[in-house]
């Protein structure tokens, strides 16, 4: 068990890397479409509702996962950046107490 508390700013790549798969499966929406598209001329018309139905379901939940993918990605990016910039801000605010207090500290 840590007794250390606090957030470190080491997801932002990580968090990167899951934008661009969210991208990659938005993309993969486009070429699901274009696959099946290609299978409604050589199957038979009494498979073409089932194949049409098949279609609009998955290509829902491939945009559906990507949309959220994206949102995670684009949301912990935020977060990472924004904790940066509290950190700075207060290790800023804790120097300048440090000064008017007038105690030599090493940095």
């Amino acid at each position: 068990m840590s007794d250390e508390t606090g957030v470190t700013v080491d997801a932002l790549p990580e968090a990167e890397a899951a934008e661009l798969l969210a991208e990659t499966m938005a993309l993969l929406g486009g070429r699901f479409e274009e696959i099946m598209e290609n299978l409604h001329g050589p199957v038979s018309s009494y498979v073409t509702s089932g194949l049409s139905t098949y279609q609009d379901n998955s290509l829902e939940d491939i945009q559906a996962t990507a949309r959220s993918g994206i949102a995670l990605a684009q949301n912990v990016q935020g977060s990472v950046l924004e904790i940066a910039a509290t950190d700075n801000d207060n290790a800023d605010e804790f120097r300048e107490g440090l000064e008017e207090l007038d105690i030599p500290i090493n940095f």
